[in-house]
């Protein structure tokens, strides 16, 4: 199995919008939480769309 190298702007990234994601939840608005975890897993598509571009295989 071959796994890509992490790039540090994108784990904080992604570190940064899960901590949001379980503030929102904790203090119970949907509203916010709703936002958020569109734009995770859309900042998430879009990160292996682009590594996928570079046509190499990509594990995760």
């Amino acid at each position: 199995m071959q796994y890509e190298k992490l790039d540090i702007v994108n784990l904080v990234v992604v570190i940064g919008l899960v901590i949001a994601l379980i503030t929102a939840i904790f203090y119970g608005n949907a509203e916010l939480s709703t936002t958020i975890s569109a734009g995770l897993l859309g900042y998430l598509g879009g990160l292996v769309r682009v590594n996928n571009s570079t046509n190499k295989d990509i594990t995760k």
